[in-house]
């Protein structure tokens, strides 16, 4: 959704007074600016409850400081507290990320908090005199250079809050592993490191933003969080064969990793910055049986049933998925002889970004179900021809970003196995063909005549961990 376009304030903008008549008579009004001109020395605490100010204009008073509960007012656009005495700037001043205008001129401010560098959306910004201790580069034609300069001064922030992490159910209930026996599962999106420009980060500092700053706190996570199994996306080639594969290795991982399909196309210097997804698993915990790859834009290809926008808006994009067939191994690191070890399947999956294209993200997600499935039903039937193997179920442990909303079509048709042929997210295009081949057989007790749309499923009963 595009942001709200910012209409700066005019100054020569009528009033309207309510009078007391008026508010006897129940007659109301909407306003969103306040303004306070008569000489004051303190705002009070009320003013900050007022959250829905968009301007506020202090000016030509006796301030001497601003509270920290500024911060209250988050929809503010405009804030003006020129020709005062503020000696100086609370730093909450930075957690009005809607500010587009900020006018501070005239008082007697010797600094700057370097978090107004977070104001990222600030269009305008006034300082001039005031006797400052430093000279800040500030130009009234270019404010991105002041922000940059404060952006990049701030500290390293705290460390965010341990993660929790979320039992699905217990290994017993599951019913495919010993009694006793556990493992832990971590997805981490390590974004790209050619996604992370000023453009589309310019609220985070630039030193925050280099891959060896990034790349050292990601690998401090995954060692401390000690996962049984890691699923990354945004991975590079590059750091994959030059990073995670060996800090990995020596933390006692194997590991499978594939890019993007647009990596075949081109050359390979410019093949090693193309992102891919990654899973790593405990080599005491697992031995790898098979490895997959999913390219959704080949799947779309040999699915399209004559759809043109299967060829159209799903070809084009060259998102992919990955899967490890594992064999789970005892506690001591020793294969089961008997009964024989059982099987997990572990899949990996970045799905496409554009909220425009929800309906992309659904064919992709469905693709990747059929293509999982097919590779559970194969692997029974291995286990089908080999009777020493045993026959056992082989559970599905899914990470990935999936780059949807919670109520999305992508989120309904995982968690319930199915969803309708007409849902919203479909946008109405034509995937009839594709859809109609793999629509869920009716239940029992519905007619063949209802005007119910078609049901699309797939085989798994998945668990979901987020809220």
């Amino acid at each position: 959704m595009p942001a709200k376009k910012y209409e700066p304030p005019d100054p020569r903008r009528g009033y309207t007074i309510q009078t007391r008549e008026d508010a006897t008579a129940g007659k109301t009004c909407q306003w969103l600016g306040l303004e306070l001109n008569s000489r004051i020395t303190v705002m009070s605490n009320e003013i900050f409850d007022m959250t829905f100010l968009t301007y506020l204009s202090a000016s030509n008073n006796r301030l001497t400081r601003l509270p920290s509960c500024i911060s209250n007012l988050f929809n503010l656009e405009f804030l003006d507290v020129s020709n005062n005495c503020l000696e100086e700037l609370p730093k909450e001043l930075g957690d009005l990320l809607n500010l587009r205008e900020l006018h501070l001129r005239n008082n007697q401010l010797r600094e700057l908090p370097f978090e107004l560098g977070r104001l990222f959306q600030l269009k305008g910004i006034s300082v001039d005199g005031n006797p400052f201790a430093q000279e800040y580069p500030i130009s009234r034609y270019d404010v991105n250079s002041i922000l940059l300069y404060l952006l990049d001064g701030l500290q390293v922030a705290p460390q965010p809050p341990q993660r929790q992490w979320t039992q699905i159910s217990s290994p017993l209930e599951q019913g495919f592993v010993g009694s006793g026996e556990k493992f832990t599962v971590m997805s981490y999106n390590v974004l790209c490191d050619k996604y992370t420009t000023r453009a589309l980060y310019g609220y985070c500092p630039s030193w925050a933003l280099l891959w060896p700053f990034r790349r050292d706190l990601i690998f401090k996570e995954l060692s401390q969080t000690n996962a049984d199994i890691i699923s990354l996306q945004e991975v590079e080639y590059e750091q994959f064969h030059n990073f995670f594969d060996p800090k990995l290795t020596s933390l006692g991982y194997d590991g499978i990793f594939d890019q993007k399909s647009r990596a075949k196309t081109m050359s390979e210097s410019d093949a090693k910055h193309v992102d891919g997804c990654a899973i790593f698993f405990k080599r005491q915990r697992f031995r790898l049986i098979h490895r997959y790859t999913m390219e959704f834009n080949q799947l779309a290809v040999a699915q399209a049933e004559g759809s043109s926008d299967m060829l159209n808006r799903v070809m084009p994009k060259d998102n992919i998925g990955i899967a490890a067939l594992l064999e789970v191994k005892q506690l001591t690191g020793q294969l089961r002889s008997a009964p024989s070890p059982p099987d997990v399947l572990v899949a990996n999956v970045h799905v496409h970004w554009d909220p425009e294209y929800c309906d992309v993200k659904l064919i992709q997600t469905i693709l990747m179900m059929r293509e999982l499935g097919a590779i559970v039903d194969e692997a029974i039937k291995e286990r089908q021809r080999n009777p020493a193997l045993g026959v056992r179920q082989i559970p599905l442990v899914m990470c990935g970003d999936l780059n949807s909303i919670p109520k999305s079509g992508v989120v309904d048709y995982l968690q319930n196995g199915e969803l309708s042929i007409a849902h919203p997210d479909f946008k109405e295009n034509q995937y009839k063909g594709f859809l109609d081949k793999n629509v869920l057989p009716d239940k029992p007790g519905k007619s063949s005549t209802s005007s119910t749309a078609p049901m699309i499923g797939h085989a798994f009963n998945l668990s979901r961990v987020f809220e």
